[in-house]
């Protein structure tokens, strides 16, 4: 190939990479190491294992392309894409040599635990490295493949958070032959990479391999991120593929003779959903579980039990979300007036304590309807407020509480809320694929989910093409990047060009800075009257998990 190359060595092998010129603000050059595998290829008789450390190589290896993504339907455009054999890294650093101690900043993908990657289609490396750190984005298994659990020895879960365990091993052994400090790790992720930061923080797996976290719009208290019985959801799986039989044993021997797509194809049947999940449709079948059999769980206890004692990795924290995350569900194209409207009680969070009686949960829905959109019924006149309502009870108010629990640990933690928008966010592109008739009620009102994520990352969606960033993107920009690359650096966001303090957040007297137009800080938390709201509902109705 004509593309210039450079070679380095690790502790598996050496490595031949590219040399490459950013194409983002500043246009520096960089060296790119893509398709690394970290663990075995978890098929054939390793499929539904823990992963492996893929070991050593002979001779050099090429990086030059990124490897398969876990097999799965495109997040946005719904076409088959990815591979069982999916245990792959990439690494992208200004300095690959030994010594040089760049901080690191490992990027934990999101998607639902049912999709998406750690490829630069979504998450490209341009603007980070500009900000000279290392950094390192992974793939892990999705799905049924990365989260189905029988609740036993042979298959007790979580094996996608288990491969990004394996992956911040390999990050620690082997970071600094590309110039990076093992010492000195951050872990960031957004939606399921948020929970999956969460996740990390929680687990013993992980202790002591990353020194740093920031929380996207994502965490282990969201209910979606939590599977509730996961046994029956298998057993419903296999029995969807054509296995009948409820013997665990029978079960797992049948799954691991199914073609992966048709895994892949059976656990998104809406026969696997409760009615409160299709309605609200931001939910996931396969997902992280506490374990309560194995040698060595990933995950010991229900999030909320681990975190209400502190039992978690004590490191600084950058925590936050946008103020439209709502706007999510414009996106997937599942608005459900109707279903709503026929039974509101579908609306209550299904990780609030059981109520005895059908009807109190009926009045608890119509409850949380008339607070958020001041009628009896959803039209397209309060959808904005219903999505408020839907991004509350999803990513805002889990948020709130998880901040809660670390700010009790008095560790470091800075809050933020996201409001920032412009064409280059997703949901311009996202939200008219799904309601070009809609577009223009909620495009610009705010930022949805997700809309953060190209002022991060360089993106190369040829379906979805994102603009290149303005002259107002490039300055709010390089502040955002400036902050996050700087808290990795030092463990404070603090940093020259930001223009105000950022304090850190304080249980007795909240704090957040507001990342939009204009970057300010802002006293006591987001949405005061909602978050009074909810913790109302909570305290009468507790958790059941």
């Amino acid at each position: 190939m004509n593309q210039e190359c450079i070679e380095i060595s690790t502790k598996q092998g050496k490595l031949r990479g590219l040399v490459k010129k950013s194409s983002g603000i500043h246009n520096k050059t960089y060296y790119s190491f893509q398709g690394i595998p970290y663990g075995k290829p978890p098929i054939g008789e390793l499929r539904f294992k823990p992963p492996e450390p893929f070991g050593k190589w002979e001779g050099t290896r090429d990086a030059f392309k990124e490897g398969n993504c876990s097999i799965q339907y495109h997040i946005l455009f719904n076409y088959p894409v990815g591979d069982e054999d999916c245990l792959f890294l990439n690494v992208y650093t200004t300095q690959p040599k030994e010594g040089a101690k760049k901080a690191v900043m490992v990027w934990i993908h999101g998607g639902g635990f049912f999709a998406d990657s750690g490829s630069s289609e979504l998450y490209g490396p341009d603007f980070l490295v500009e900000e000279d750190i290392v950094y390192v984005s992974m793939n892990y298994r999705c799905g049924a493949l990365g989260f189905l659990s029988l609740e036993n020895e042979k298959l007790p879960g979580n094996l996608g958070l288990k491969d990004q365990a394996l992956a911040l091993q390999w990050v620690h052994d082997n970071i600094e032959s590309f110039g990076g400090d093992p010492d000195n790790v951050t872990i960031f992720g957004e939606s399921a990479g948020g929970a999956s930061v969460n996740y990390q923080l929680l687990s013993p797996l992980s202790r002591g391999l990353f020194h740093k976290a920031i929380i996207q719009s994502g965490c282990s208290l969201s209910q979606w991120a939590l599977q509730d019985n996961p046994r029956e959801k298998a057993l419903l799986l296999a029995r969807d593929l054509g296995c009948t039989s409820e013997d665990p044993d029978t079960v797992l021997e049948f799954l691991m003779s199914v073609p992966a797509m048709d895994l892949v194809k059976s656990q998104n049947n809406e026969a696997l959903r409760t009615e409160n999940e299709r309605v609200q449709r931001i939910s996931i079948i396969f997902s992280p579980c506490v374990e309560k059999y194995g040698n060595a769980p990933f995950l010991t206890d229900c999030p909320r039990k681990l975190m209400e004692r502190g039992d978690f990795a004590k490191v600084p924290i950058i925590i936050g979300f946008t103020d439209k995350e709502g706007m999510l569900l414009l996106i997937m194209k599942k608005l459900q007036f109707d279903s709503i409207n026929n039974d509101p009680s579908v609306l209550v969070p299904q990780n609030l304590a059981k109520t005895p009686k059908k009807e109190e949960v009926l009045r608890l829905g119509k409850e949380i309807l008339k607070f958020y959109t001041n009628t009896d019924s959803l039209s397209w006149d309060v959808a904005p407020q219903f999505l408020d309502l839907i991004g509350d009870i999803h990513f805002a108010m889990p948020l709130q509480n998880a901040r809660q629990y670390f700010l009790k640990q008095q560790i470091p933690v800075y809050s933020y809320l996201f409001t920032y928008t412009s064409p280059r966010a997703l949901s311009y592109s996202t939200v008219p694929l799904s309601y070009p008739d809609r577009a223009e009620q909620f495009v610009g009102s705010g930022a949805s989910h997700a809309d953060e994520l190209p002022y991060l990352f360089s993106t190369n969606m040829t379906q979805c093409p994102i603009p290149p960033p303005n002259d107002e993107d490039k300055a709010f920009m390089s502040k955002f990047l400036k902050a996050w690359t700087t808290y990795a650096k030092t463990s404070n966001p603090n940093c020259d060009g930001l223009g105000v303090t950022w304090k850190p957040d304080n249980i007795d007297n909240s704090s957040f800075l507001v990342l939009g137009k204009v970057i300010k800080p802002s006293n006591g938390i987001s949405f005061p009257d909602r978050t009074k709201f909810w913790r109302r509902i909570c305290e009468k109705y507790s958790y059941s998990y």
